[in-house]
């Protein structure tokens, strides 16, 4: 009866050992997987809450082209550098705005979010040059202690087609200008009839007279 005890003991023990050790391998792995689910969790958070620098290439007014660092994401990149190759620097026919880039060559600035930083790139003799290079180099920027960089290329060969975009300046100074216009109109008219109406004074027409004194005189 004793052997029968100690061999049922012996057996209830190994059952709960195995029993542990699989709810021991159950908790690790649920525990793995939380630490996983936690990090992705980070990586999400960190992503939204950042500075997203995008690039879009603008040609406004029919006259200049730009290159535009808008930035999408929560944050102001501060910090923020531009570095463009020197081969994509020499390539651009005008003196002007090669020098305006050597100039912004280790220069920082802060780009909030929603807002945008504009390199203007050249004018109208920009299209069609046949030694134009691709817009390359990289920008960098931080945020919240974090380092980021970006890669930039475009091949303007392979671009889509240019079109000439308004700015929001540009519709209010037509604007400004259709309302002048409208003014000048109207002061043109007023003038004219203060001048007719002077006239008719002077060579005694009596309907002037009477609007005048408010009765035709005898």
């Amino acid at each position: 009866m004793t052997n029968v005890t100690d061999w049922l003991m012996i057996a209830i023990t190994a059952v709960y050992v195995i029993a542990t050790i699989f709810i021991c391998r159950a908790n690790i792995k649920s525990a793995e997987a939380s630490k996983e689910q936690l990090e992705e969790m980070r990586k999400q958070y960190a992503e939204d809450n950042r500075p997203i620098l995008d690039v879009e290439f603008l040609y406004e007014r029919k006259t200049w082209y730009i290159v535009r660092f808008v930035n999408r994401g929560k944050y102001t990149a501060q910090h923020t550098m531009i570095n463009l190759t020197q081969e994509f620097i020499d390539s651009l026919p005008e003196e002007t705005f090669r020098n305006q880039l050597e100039k912004l060559k280790g220069k920082e600035c802060l780009i909030g979010a929603g807002q945008h930083y504009d390199i203007f790139i050249g004018s109208n003799k920009l299209r069609g040059n046949p030694n134009m290079k691709p817009v390359e180099g990289t920008v960098t920027y931080q945020a919240n202690g974090q380092k980021y960089s970006d890669d930039i290329f475009v091949d303007f060969e392979n671009y889509m087609t240019f079109f000439s975009t308004a700015t929001e300046q540009d519709d209010l100074l037509k604007a400004i200008k259709d309302n002048t216009s409208e003014i000048k109109n109207v002061g043109n008219e007023l003038k004219h009839m203060n001048n007719k109406e002077k006239y008719r004074w002077k060579t005694g027409d009596p309907e002037v007279r009477r609007s005048v004194d408010g009765s035709e005189k005898d």
